[in-house]
Protein backbone atom coordinates (compact mmCIF):
# COMPACT_ATOMS: atom_id res chain seq x y z
CA UNK A 1 0.00 0.00 0.00
CA UNK A 2 1.68 2.99 -1.23
CA UNK A 3 1.26 6.46 1.12
CA UNK A 4 0.53 6.54 4.32
CA UNK A 5 -2.44 4.03 5.51
CA UNK A 6 -4.85 5.28 8.16
CA UNK A 7 -4.36 3.53 11.19
CA UNK A 8 -6.71 2.93 14.50
CA UNK A 9 -5.26 2.07 17.61
CA UNK A 10 -8.18 1.06 20.59
CA UNK A 11 -6.61 1.62 23.51
CA UNK A 12 -5.32 4.98 25.27
CA UNK A 13 -3.45 3.01 28.09
CA UNK A 14 0.23 3.46 27.59
CA UNK A 15 0.79 0.96 25.72
CA UNK A 16 -1.67 1.99 22.95
CA UNK A 17 -0.34 5.52 23.29
CA UNK A 18 2.98 4.61 22.82
CA UNK A 19 2.23 2.83 20.07
CA UNK A 20 0.09 5.98 18.81
CA UNK A 21 3.35 8.17 19.23
CA UNK A 22 5.75 5.57 17.00
CA UNK A 23 3.50 5.37 14.25
CA UNK A 24 2.70 9.20 14.13
CA UNK A 25 6.68 10.02 13.81
CA UNK A 26 6.46 7.21 10.83
CA UNK A 27 4.15 9.54 9.42
CA UNK A 28 0.91 7.66 9.52
CA UNK A 29 -1.92 8.96 10.41
CA UNK A 30 -3.00 7.74 13.40
CA UNK A 31 -6.70 7.51 16.15
CA UNK A 32 -6.69 6.64 19.13
CA UNK A 33 -9.89 5.68 20.46
CA UNK A 34 -10.44 4.77 24.10
CA UNK A 35 -13.70 3.30 26.21
CA UNK A 36 -13.58 5.92 29.33
CA UNK A 37 -14.37 9.61 29.30
CA UNK A 38 -10.96 10.75 30.28
CA UNK A 39 -7.48 9.44 29.78
CA UNK A 40 -6.36 8.20 33.57
CA UNK A 41 -4.00 5.49 34.77
CA UNK A 42 -3.91 3.64 38.43
CA UNK A 43 -2.62 5.39 41.25
CA UNK A 44 0.42 3.31 41.72
CA UNK A 45 3.92 2.48 40.28
CA UNK A 46 5.62 1.08 37.29
CA UNK A 47 8.77 0.03 35.99
CA UNK A 48 10.46 0.81 33.23
CA UNK A 49 13.27 -1.48 32.01
CA UNK A 50 16.49 -0.48 30.26
CA UNK A 51 15.90 -2.16 27.36
CA UNK A 52 12.09 -0.85 26.68
CA UNK A 53 13.38 2.75 28.30
CA UNK A 54 15.44 3.01 24.39
CA UNK A 55 12.49 2.87 22.44
CA UNK A 56 10.51 5.81 24.09
CA UNK A 57 13.71 7.70 24.07
CA UNK A 58 14.00 6.70 20.25
CA UNK A 59 10.79 8.28 20.23
CA UNK A 60 12.22 11.85 21.48
CA UNK A 61 10.74 11.29 24.98
CA UNK A 62 14.00 11.86 26.50
CA UNK A 63 13.64 14.69 28.34
CA UNK A 64 9.89 14.43 29.27
CA UNK A 65 10.75 10.83 31.02
CA UNK A 66 13.66 12.37 33.20
CA UNK A 67 11.42 14.90 34.57
CA UNK A 68 9.21 12.75 35.87
CA UNK A 69 11.10 9.15 36.46
CA UNK A 70 13.50 8.10 39.46
CA UNK A 71 16.39 6.50 37.72
CA UNK A 72 17.29 3.73 39.62
CA UNK A 73 20.71 2.52 40.93
CA UNK A 74 19.52 -0.87 41.79
CA UNK A 75 17.79 -2.33 44.23
CA UNK A 76 17.84 -4.72 47.61
CA UNK A 77 16.04 -7.83 48.56
CA UNK A 78 15.83 -8.47 52.47
CA UNK A 79 13.90 -11.41 54.36
CA UNK A 80 10.07 -10.35 54.67
CA UNK A 81 10.51 -11.52 58.78
CA UNK A 82 13.73 -10.83 59.71
CA UNK A 83 14.64 -7.80 57.32
CA UNK A 84 18.25 -9.49 56.84
CA UNK A 85 19.37 -8.31 53.59
CA UNK A 86 19.96 -10.91 51.14
CA UNK A 87 21.25 -9.27 47.94
CA UNK A 88 22.15 -6.05 46.77
CA UNK A 89 21.81 -5.88 42.61
CA UNK A 90 23.56 -2.88 41.19
CA UNK A 91 21.96 -1.74 38.10
CA UNK A 92 24.97 1.39 37.14
CA UNK A 93 26.56 4.20 39.12
CA UNK A 94 24.98 7.67 39.68
CA UNK A 95 21.49 6.15 39.53
CA UNK A 96 21.78 5.19 36.25
CA UNK A 97 21.45 1.72 34.93
CA UNK A 98 23.08 3.37 31.57
CA UNK A 99 26.74 2.77 32.53
CA UNK A 100 25.23 -1.21 32.25
CA UNK A 101 22.80 -1.24 29.71
CA UNK A 102 22.96 2.04 27.94
CA UNK A 103 19.43 3.36 28.89
CA UNK A 104 17.83 4.40 32.64
CA UNK A 105 16.01 2.07 34.69
CA UNK A 106 13.27 3.93 35.74
CA UNK A 107 10.11 4.14 38.00
CA UNK A 108 7.28 6.53 37.73
CA UNK A 109 3.85 6.86 38.91
CA UNK A 110 1.72 6.04 36.29
CA UNK A 111 -0.19 8.57 35.68
CA UNK A 112 2.50 10.87 34.95
CA UNK A 113 4.24 8.98 32.75
CA UNK A 114 1.16 8.29 30.61
CA UNK A 115 0.71 12.50 31.23
CA UNK A 116 4.05 12.47 29.41
CA UNK A 117 2.55 9.95 26.43
CA UNK A 118 -0.58 11.71 25.88
CA UNK A 119 1.11 15.34 25.80
CA UNK A 120 3.27 13.51 22.54
CA UNK A 121 -0.03 12.45 20.63
CA UNK A 122 -2.10 15.25 19.17
CA UNK A 123 -5.05 15.97 21.22
CA UNK A 124 -7.28 16.02 18.23
CA UNK A 125 -6.67 12.13 17.22
CA UNK A 126 -7.18 11.34 20.68
CA UNK A 127 -11.48 9.90 20.75
CA UNK A 128 -12.54 9.61 24.23
CA UNK A 129 -15.74 7.93 25.37
CA UNK A 130 -15.63 5.71 22.04
CA UNK A 131 -16.35 2.19 23.15
CA UNK A 132 -15.54 -0.51 20.52
CA UNK A 133 -18.57 -2.46 20.06
CA UNK A 134 -17.87 -4.43 16.83
CA UNK A 135 -16.10 -4.08 13.69
CA UNK A 136 -16.37 -5.33 10.01
CA UNK A 137 -13.43 -6.61 7.92
CA UNK A 138 -13.01 -5.94 4.07
CA UNK A 139 -10.07 -6.01 1.68
CA UNK A 140 -9.23 -2.67 1.81
CA UNK A 141 -9.17 -2.38 5.84
CA UNK A 142 -11.51 -2.59 8.87
CA UNK A 143 -14.95 -0.22 9.51
CA UNK A 144 -15.05 0.20 13.58
CA UNK A 145 -18.62 0.22 15.38
CA UNK A 146 -18.68 2.14 18.89
CA UNK A 147 -21.11 1.86 21.71
CA UNK A 148 -22.02 6.33 21.09
CA UNK A 149 -22.86 5.17 17.35
CA UNK A 150 -19.99 6.39 15.73
CA UNK A 151 -18.39 4.57 12.84
CA UNK A 152 -14.17 4.87 12.11
CA UNK A 153 -12.85 3.61 8.93
CA UNK A 154 -9.15 2.62 8.73
CA UNK A 155 -6.77 0.40 6.94
CA UNK A 156 -5.08 -1.04 9.73
CA UNK A 157 -6.26 -1.65 13.36
CA UNK A 158 -4.32 -1.75 16.18
CA UNK A 159 -5.84 -3.47 19.48
CA UNK A 160 -3.92 -1.95 22.78
CA UNK A 161 -7.05 -2.70 25.02
CA UNK A 162 -5.82 -4.61 27.47
CA UNK A 163 -6.06 -8.27 29.04
CA UNK A 164 -9.92 -8.17 28.50
CA UNK A 165 -9.50 -6.98 24.51
CA UNK A 166 -12.86 -6.25 22.77
CA UNK A 167 -10.66 -6.68 19.55
CA UNK A 168 -9.30 -9.99 20.70
CA UNK A 169 -12.77 -10.83 21.44
CA UNK A 170 -13.81 -10.08 17.68
CA UNK A 171 -10.83 -12.16 16.36
CA UNK A 172 -10.97 -15.11 18.37
CA UNK A 173 -13.95 -15.68 20.43
CA UNK A 174 -14.85 -15.81 24.20
CA UNK A 175 -10.90 -16.17 25.13
CA UNK A 176 -11.65 -14.90 28.87
CA UNK A 177 -8.63 -14.64 30.58
CA UNK A 178 -8.05 -16.79 33.78
CA UNK A 179 -7.15 -16.24 37.32
CA UNK A 180 -3.39 -17.25 37.94
CA UNK A 181 -3.75 -17.84 41.51
CA UNK A 182 -1.73 -15.17 42.74
CA UNK A 183 -3.26 -11.65 43.90
CA UNK A 184 -1.73 -7.85 44.15
CA UNK A 185 -2.22 -5.51 46.84
CA UNK A 186 -0.99 -1.85 46.17
CA UNK A 187 -1.00 1.52 47.88
CA UNK A 188 1.07 4.80 48.35
CA UNK A 189 2.05 6.40 50.87
CA UNK A 190 4.08 9.35 51.94
CA UNK A 191 7.74 9.37 51.56
CA UNK A 192 8.52 12.21 53.73
CA UNK A 193 7.03 10.77 56.78
CA UNK A 194 9.14 7.69 56.65
CA UNK A 195 13.40 7.51 57.83
CA UNK A 196 14.64 8.21 54.47
CA UNK A 197 16.97 5.19 54.73
CA UNK A 198 13.87 2.69 55.40
CA UNK A 199 14.18 1.28 51.75
CA UNK A 200 17.94 1.21 51.62
CA UNK A 201 20.81 2.82 49.18
CA UNK A 202 19.15 2.43 45.97
CA UNK A 203 15.63 3.72 47.45
CA UNK A 204 14.02 0.24 45.97
CA UNK A 205 13.59 -2.64 48.15
CA UNK A 206 12.16 -5.82 47.60
CA UNK A 207 10.43 -8.27 50.84
CA UNK A 208 10.68 -11.80 50.46
CA UNK A 209 8.76 -14.44 51.83
CA UNK A 210 6.93 -17.62 51.57
CA UNK A 211 4.25 -17.47 48.96
CA UNK A 212 4.65 -13.56 49.21
CA UNK A 213 6.61 -10.76 48.55
CA UNK A 214 6.33 -6.89 48.51
CA UNK A 215 8.20 -4.25 46.27
CA UNK A 216 8.78 -0.93 47.38
CA UNK A 217 10.11 1.63 45.97
CA UNK A 218 10.39 5.65 46.03
CA UNK A 219 8.25 7.97 42.88
CA UNK A 220 8.26 11.51 42.55
CA UNK A 221 11.73 12.33 44.08
CA UNK A 222 11.16 11.07 47.09
CA UNK A 223 8.06 12.35 47.94
CA UNK A 224 5.69 8.86 47.29
CA UNK A 225 6.65 5.52 48.49
CA UNK A 226 4.81 2.82 46.25
CA UNK A 227 4.20 -0.62 48.38
CA UNK A 228 2.60 -3.54 45.82
CA UNK A 229 2.41 -6.85 47.31
CA UNK A 230 2.13 -9.77 45.45
CA UNK A 231 0.51 -13.23 47.29
CA UNK A 232 -0.39 -16.72 46.16
CA UNK A 233 -4.09 -17.32 46.46
CA UNK A 234 -6.82 -20.02 46.25
CA UNK A 235 -9.48 -17.99 44.77
CA UNK A 236 -10.91 -14.52 42.94
CA UNK A 237 -14.25 -13.49 44.16
CA UNK A 238 -14.29 -10.07 43.26
CA UNK A 239 -16.54 -8.79 41.07
CA UNK A 240 -13.58 -7.50 38.19
CA UNK A 241 -10.32 -7.85 38.39
CA UNK A 242 -9.78 -4.77 40.83
CA UNK A 243 -11.61 -3.53 43.57
CA UNK A 244 -10.72 -1.05 46.63
CA UNK A 245 -8.95 -2.76 49.64
CA UNK A 246 -8.99 -2.67 53.42
CA UNK A 247 -5.68 -1.71 54.49
CA UNK A 248 -6.53 -3.65 57.75
CA UNK A 249 -6.87 -7.02 55.57
CA UNK A 250 -4.06 -6.02 53.65
CA UNK A 251 -1.60 -5.85 56.77
CA UNK A 252 -3.36 -9.01 58.18
CA UNK A 253 -2.07 -11.00 54.95
CA UNK A 254 2.11 -10.17 56.17
CA UNK A 255 1.90 -11.27 59.77
CA UNK A 256 5.61 -11.74 61.57
CA UNK A 257 6.86 -8.71 59.22
CA UNK A 258 10.49 -7.11 59.97
CA UNK A 259 10.03 -4.24 62.00
CA UNK A 260 11.05 -1.92 58.57
CA UNK A 261 8.35 -3.91 56.61
CA UNK A 262 5.86 -3.10 59.61
CA UNK A 263 6.61 0.72 59.62
CA UNK A 264 5.74 0.63 56.21
CA UNK A 265 2.30 -1.33 56.22
CA UNK A 266 1.26 0.68 59.13
CA UNK A 267 1.51 3.93 57.37
CA UNK A 268 -1.40 2.72 54.24
CA UNK A 269 -4.35 4.57 54.59
CA UNK A 270 -5.66 3.41 51.27
CA UNK A 271 -5.25 0.39 49.03
CA UNK A 272 -6.51 -1.51 46.29
CA UNK A 273 -6.23 -4.83 45.36
CA UNK A 274 -6.20 -6.91 42.34
CA UNK A 275 -6.55 -10.59 41.24
CA UNK A 276 -3.88 -11.24 38.56
CA UNK A 277 -5.13 -12.69 35.19
CA UNK A 278 -3.68 -13.96 32.07
CA UNK A 279 -3.41 -16.20 29.46
CA UNK A 280 -1.16 -19.71 27.98
CA UNK A 281 1.40 -17.99 25.94
CA UNK A 282 -0.50 -17.94 22.04
CA UNK A 283 0.29 -17.27 18.75
CA UNK A 284 -2.91 -15.57 19.01
CA UNK A 285 -2.12 -12.34 18.08
CA UNK A 286 -4.13 -10.73 15.20
CA UNK A 287 -4.67 -11.48 11.35
CA UNK A 288 -5.02 -9.07 7.81
CA UNK A 289 -5.16 -6.40 8.96
CA UNK A 290 -5.75 -6.24 12.66
CA UNK A 291 -2.82 -6.83 15.20
CA UNK A 292 -2.96 -6.73 18.53
CA UNK A 293 0.03 -5.68 21.45
CA UNK A 294 0.54 -5.51 25.01
CA UNK A 295 -1.95 -7.72 27.21
CA UNK A 296 -4.32 -8.22 24.37
CA UNK A 297 -1.55 -10.24 23.21
CA UNK A 298 0.63 -11.64 25.76
CA UNK A 299 -0.40 -10.77 29.13
CA UNK A 300 2.45 -10.75 31.77
CA UNK A 301 2.34 -11.50 35.28
CA UNK A 302 4.51 -8.87 37.16
CA UNK A 303 7.52 -11.02 38.65
CA UNK A 304 9.54 -9.97 35.53
CA UNK A 305 8.05 -6.13 35.50
CA UNK A 306 8.19 -6.94 31.77
CA UNK A 307 3.53 -5.70 31.45
CA UNK A 308 4.51 -2.34 29.73
CA UNK A 309 7.88 -2.84 28.87
CA UNK A 310 6.73 -5.32 26.56
CA UNK A 311 4.29 -3.23 25.00
CA UNK A 312 6.83 -0.50 24.34
CA UNK A 313 9.06 -2.29 22.84
CA UNK A 314 5.59 -3.67 20.22
CA UNK A 315 5.45 -0.29 19.79
CA UNK A 316 8.25 0.38 18.25
CA UNK A 317 8.59 -2.68 16.21
CA UNK A 318 5.43 -2.36 15.08
CA UNK A 319 5.92 1.20 13.69
CA UNK A 320 9.44 0.26 12.17
CA UNK A 321 7.40 -3.32 10.50
CA UNK A 322 4.74 -0.85 8.84
CA UNK A 323 7.18 1.76 7.75
CA UNK A 324 9.06 -0.66 6.09
CA UNK A 325 6.61 -2.71 4.09
CA UNK A 326 4.15 0.55 3.36
CA UNK A 327 3.34 -1.46 0.14
CA UNK A 328 1.90 -4.53 1.88
CA UNK A 329 1.25 -4.16 5.20
CA UNK A 330 -0.52 -7.31 6.30
CA UNK A 331 3.11 -8.77 4.89
CA UNK A 332 4.48 -6.24 7.56
CA UNK A 333 2.37 -7.50 10.48
CA UNK A 334 3.16 -11.16 9.51
CA UNK A 335 7.04 -10.12 10.23
CA UNK A 336 6.02 -8.26 13.14
CA UNK A 337 4.33 -11.31 14.57
CA UNK A 338 7.06 -13.73 13.70
CA UNK A 339 9.87 -11.29 15.73
CA UNK A 340 7.70 -10.78 18.43
CA UNK A 341 6.40 -13.96 19.52
CA UNK A 342 9.32 -16.02 20.54
CA UNK A 343 10.67 -12.84 22.99
CA UNK A 344 7.45 -12.01 24.19
CA UNK A 345 6.47 -16.06 25.15
CA UNK A 346 10.13 -16.31 26.34
CA UNK A 347 9.42 -13.19 29.02
CA UNK A 348 5.82 -14.74 29.58
CA UNK A 349 7.86 -18.06 30.96
CA UNK A 350 10.02 -15.75 33.15
CA UNK A 351 7.84 -14.18 35.50
CA UNK A 352 6.19 -17.27 35.58
CA UNK A 353 9.85 -18.49 36.56
CA UNK A 354 10.71 -15.80 38.45
CA UNK A 355 7.11 -16.14 40.85
CA UNK A 356 8.53 -19.64 41.98
CA UNK A 357 11.54 -19.13 42.78
CA UNK A 358 11.15 -15.61 44.58
CA UNK A 359 7.72 -17.49 46.93
CA UNK A 360 10.11 -20.52 47.19
CA UNK A 361 10.42 -21.65 51.37
CA UNK A 362 14.00 -22.91 50.76
CA UNK A 363 15.80 -19.49 51.77
CA UNK A 364 19.78 -20.22 51.48
CA UNK A 365 19.14 -22.11 48.38
CA UNK A 366 17.42 -19.02 46.87
CA UNK A 367 20.12 -16.88 48.46
CA UNK A 368 22.99 -18.99 46.72
CA UNK A 369 21.20 -18.70 43.34
CA UNK A 370 20.94 -14.83 43.44
CA UNK A 371 24.50 -14.65 44.68
CA UNK A 372 25.51 -17.26 42.27
CA UNK A 373 23.84 -15.25 39.26
CA UNK A 374 25.27 -11.79 39.96
CA UNK A 375 28.93 -13.43 40.00
CA UNK A 376 28.31 -14.35 36.92
CA UNK A 377 27.14 -10.78 35.69
CA UNK A 378 23.50 -11.43 35.57
CA UNK A 379 20.60 -9.75 37.90
CA UNK A 380 19.48 -11.78 40.94
CA UNK A 381 16.90 -13.40 38.71
CA UNK A 382 18.66 -14.20 35.70
CA UNK A 383 16.96 -10.77 33.97
CA UNK A 384 20.10 -9.69 32.08
CA UNK A 385 19.06 -11.30 28.44
CA UNK A 386 15.83 -8.88 28.74
CA UNK A 387 17.52 -5.88 29.50
CA UNK A 388 20.27 -5.90 27.04
CA UNK A 389 18.36 -6.26 24.49
CA UNK A 390 18.30 -3.61 21.68
CA UNK A 391 14.86 -3.04 20.46
CA UNK A 392 16.29 -0.10 18.39
CA UNK A 393 18.55 -2.44 16.33
CA UNK A 394 17.04 -6.06 16.73
CA UNK A 395 13.22 -4.83 15.83
CA UNK A 396 12.93 -6.98 12.58
CA UNK A 397 15.51 -9.70 14.15
CA UNK A 398 14.10 -13.51 15.53
CA UNK A 399 15.38 -14.90 17.93
CA UNK A 400 13.98 -18.54 19.18
CA UNK A 401 14.46 -19.33 22.95
CA UNK A 402 14.72 -22.81 24.99
CA UNK A 403 10.43 -24.13 24.88
CA UNK A 404 11.18 -25.33 29.11
CA UNK A 405 12.44 -21.70 30.15
CA UNK A 406 14.16 -18.26 28.95
CA UNK A 407 18.13 -18.07 28.77
CA UNK A 408 19.45 -17.54 32.42
CA UNK A 409 15.92 -18.32 34.02
CA UNK A 410 15.56 -20.71 36.96
CA UNK A 411 15.00 -24.30 35.85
Amino acid sequence: MAGQPTIAVIGGGLGGLATTIALARAGFTVDVFERAPQLGEVGAGINISPQATKTLLALGLGAELAAVGNAMSGQIQRSMYTGEQLVDTALGGQGRSADRYGAPYYVFHRADLLTVLAGAVDSARIHLDHHCTGLVEDPGGVTLEFANGRRHKANIVVGADGIHSQIRQHLYGADEARFTGQMVWRALVDGKTLPPDLLGPHGFCGWIGKGSHLMTYYLRGTDVINITTQSDADSWVEEGWSSKGDPGEMRARFPGAAPQLQQLLDAVTDCSKWGLFGREPSDDWGRGRIQLIGDAAHPMLPNAGQGAAQAFEDAYALARWLDTRRDDPEAALAGFREVRIPRAHAIQRQSHLNSKLVHAGDWEQRQETFKQRERQGDTALGMNWIYAYEPTQEWNQRREYPLSFAPGAPS
